[in-house]
């Protein structure tokens, strides 16, 4: 009895320092996926947006949608702003020298944003907005926390 109770003592503890590690250490980064249109370059040719898309689920499944921002300034840095289900064709237009919109709606949904690339974030459920490494560096939107009612 006293060996089974030291197991499922070191698993929990395992556990928990799994949690724990994941929540400090998360990194919101995107590659695996399929590139779309054309590379789309700010104004001032300090960043450059693309579009990827990634299938899952198999044949019931669907399409998720990420948007990778190339930093020009910081050594060709690549880092994904976006990430959500993809609701049709996403298209990037950039509004700003480092405000950039992302458009990505149909008849059952409309997950556009604008962000200002150097600051901001879109995750659409939120998971990456609970981690403590984004709560540090970025705000960070979701479906529910949308910005500025858009």
């Amino acid at each position: 009895m006293v060996k089974i109770l030291k197991v499922t003592l070191v698993l929990a503890l395992l556990f928990c320092l799994y949690l724990i590690y994941t929540h400090f250490t998360y990194e919101f980064y995107y590659t695996n996926g399929e590139k779309d249109g054309d590379v789309v370059t700010s104004p001032n040719e300090a960043y450059s947006a693309q579009v990827y898309y990634q299938n899952y689920g198999g044949a019931a499944g669907g399409v998720n949608a990420f948007v990778n921002v190339i930093f020009h300034l910081e050594g060709d840095l690549e880092r994904t702003v976006y990430f959500s289900d993809a609701k049709g064709r996403v298209q990037l237009n950039w509004l700003g020298e480092d405000l950039l919109s992302i458009t990505n709606y149909d008849e059952y949904g409309d997950r556009s944003i604008e962000l200002v690339v150097e600051k901001e974030i879109y995750e659409e459920d939120g998971g990456a907005c609970d981690t403590y490494e984004i709560k540090q560096n970025y705000v960070c939107f979701s479906r529910d926390q949308v910005k500025n009612g858009i």
